[in-house]
């Protein structure tokens, strides 16, 4: 059964689109992007069934064979692929790996219409050429550079750009060079008309057309300023050429190369990626996607967090707080966010930034209320729970601010902190390992301090919510548990007992309420896996693995949360199972569903995802 967060998506890329192709035949599509992911989305597909990951990063090297029933791929490690289009599955590969393969990288692929050679050129000046039905290299010719290669109609003649500048094209019969007029303005890329007779190619500086009969230039177009050419695109029909640039694309009649229009992609950062099909120019951005105009998408999301009924989805520049199965404000963040926190009443956000100081939000208004300052950048412990706000400092020490009050505090002892869900409580770990538990109201302690269940030092500690229990870990990996309520009563210190003992690396842990499960996450890696554990049992009840380094636990009720797949939440199951996924659409547009189908969507989510 296909993933859940696959369905519904728009697109497969989470990472800027670097290299793009377009079948005029069929009306297929190729994408590869800068982590080597690989898609080909044939018409009638609303996201591309065929995702494939052979190699590294893709930069520019990529194509389809006319009739899209192979792809060949050429990655930055310097390794050359061709794959079937219907199951993915390999017809020939070449690899390189380590330094060899670095000064190698492609920056352009081309398979014959016939199937039968693969052209490359790579960062190292070689065209190299392959016999794809014997599997072996038959030429590798020195003097070249730019980013194409690409085979004339027939496959009798190989186009490509020299060390000059300069289009150079190849009889592969007789293996020589064919005349063409010297270009007035260097180029980096050449590509045929979709007839074959005539080559376009151009630079920073312009376009220059060339008649193959007898190699004349036969026109010219020099841009003016503005940020240069980083593509050129055919019209599908071939009556038409396009010069992508960081803005627009600008197109020209052929084959008289006179400026017909321009038009603004809404591309994000432009890769240079881009293609002209039967629906229209689509340049790539850095959001992962093809942008044919429009505000564009958010781009991936790269930290989660959510409490009860509220979702947070944080993404470059933006977060999005849902409530339910609704996305019911998007509001702008500085910089890009490591960790997002949501109180309990979905009153909060506090965003931890990768650089730059800890900033509280107010969900009801969409802004920023609070900047915890030049001391609070690198935070490495942060709360949240009613009006207060709690900050471990990357230097040592606690602060925390009761926003309500206007009142802040400072201890310059705390070792770990948690804060409970209602902002109530405030645990403190002594310098010598012990736990304290103060009221954030005026920074006493608000009861007894607790037995300590041993002579090991405590070095992470949860409350649960809604309990007047605390959770705590010790150097040795020993899970504890105390009832507070008690102590509450009568005054005396609360006596705890041992859970169990995890001899892993835990970065964090929640309290779920009724008091029956806590949650813990185990790093591994570039991710992690979560834990549940049933606390009266004193045992591991489920083991989540392979999920997002930045997946968080909601301490209401123990479900399970992880940045997904094209800009999307996803939610799941104590036990891993996936149970809801909430994503942003491009040009502002939502979606939220599950197994069963969609439970909500905003008014026009139907035409982007369509």
């Amino acid at each position: 059964m296909p993933a859940l967060v696959d369905q519904f998506c728009p697109n497969v890329h989470d990472a800027p689109i670097t290299a793009a192709c377009y079948d005029p035949h069929t009306g297929a599509i190729a994408t590869a992007d800068s982590q080597g992911v690989v898609a080909v989305q044939r018409p009638g597909e609303t996201t591309p069934q065929l995702v494939i990951q052979p190699g590294a990063g893709v930069l520019g090297a990529l194509s389809l064979i006319p009739g899209a029933s192979l792809v060949a791929v050429g990655d930055e490690n310097g390794t050359v692929g061709v794959y079937r289009c219907d199951n993915g599955e390999t017809w020939f590969q070449e690899e390189r790996d380590g330094a060899r393969g670095r000064v190698r990288a492609m920056r352009g692929m081309a398979i014959s219409p016939e199937g039968r050679t693969l052209a490359s050129i790579a960062r190292d000046g070689l065209v190299r050429i392959w016999d794809l039905e014997t599997g072996q290299r038959t030429a590798a010719w020195q003097g070249f550079s730019g980013d194409t290669v690409q085979f004339d109609p027939r496959g009798q003649r190989l186009l490509a750009m020299d060390d000059q500048g300069q289009p150079r094209l190849m009889d592969l019969m007789s293996l020589q060079a064919l005349y063409m007029d010297k270009l007035q303005m260097p180029a980096d890329r050449a590509i045929f008309s979709l007839c074959g007779t005539m080559v376009l190619a151009s630079g920073q500086a312009g376009i220059s057309l060339l008649r193959v009969a007898d190699g004349a230039l036969i026109a010219s177009f020099a841009t003016r300023g503005g940020s240069g050419i980083a593509n050129l695109i055919l019209a599908p029909d071939g009556t038409q050429a396009g010069a992508v640039t960081q803005r627009s694309v600008h197109t020209f009649t052929l084959p008289d190369l006179q400026p017909s229009g321009s038009v603004a992609h809404g591309a994000p950062e432009p890769t240079g990626a881009a293609y002209w099909g039967h629906q229209g120019i689509r340049v790539a951005g850095s959001d992962g996607l093809m942008h044919g105009g429009g505000s564009g998408s958010a781009g991936p999301v790269l930290c989660v967090g959510g409490f009860g009924d509220g979702r947070l989805a944080a993404h470059g520049g933006k977060m999005a707080l849902w409530r339910g199965n609704r996305r019911e404000l998007e509001m702008e963040i500085e910089g890009l966010p490591r960790e997002v926190h949501l109180d309990r009443d979905s009153r909060l956000a506090v965003v931890v930034p990768q650089k730059g100081p800890i900033a509280v939000y107010d969900c009801k208004r969409g802004r920023k209320v609070f900047d915890g300052g030049p001391s609070t950048v690198g935070a490495t412990g942060v709360g949240v729970g009613g009006s207060v706000v709690a900050v471990m400092l990357r230097k040592g020490g606690l602060r925390w601010w009761d926003l309500a009050q206007n009142k802040g505090f400072e201890l310059e002892w705390p070792k770990a902190m948690a804060l409970s869900n209602g902002g109530t409580w405030l645990g403190v770990v002594t310098p010598r390992g012990a736990v304290k538990v103060l009221d954030p109201a005026t920074g006493q302690d608000a009861v007894p301090s607790p037995v300590p269940l041993a002579e090991v030092p405590i070095t992470r500690l949860a409350f649960v919510n809604r309990r007047p229990d605390l959770l705590v870990m010790d150097e040795e990996g020993v899970l504890g548990h105390y009832d507070l309520a008690e102590s509450v009563k009568s005054g005396r210190p609360a006596e705890g007992r041992d859970v169990l003992t995890i001899n892993v690396e835990v970065d964090q842990l929640w309290g779920i309420t009724g008091g029956k499960h806590c949650a813990m996450r185990l790093p591994e890696g570039d991710g992690c896996s979560i834990l549940m554990v049933d606390l009266h049992a004193g045992e591991v009840v489920e083991e989540v693995r392979g999920l997002s380094r930045y997946a968080w636990v909601d301490a209401e009720n123990g479900l399970i949360l992880e940045p997904g797949r094209s800009s999307a939440l996803l939610e799941r199951e104590m036990n891993g199972k996936e149970r809801r996924v909430l994503r942003a659409l491009p040009d502002g547009e939502w979606i939220a569903f599950g197994w069963r189908g969609i439970l909500d969507a905003s008014g026009g989510a139907g035409g982007v995802m369509s």
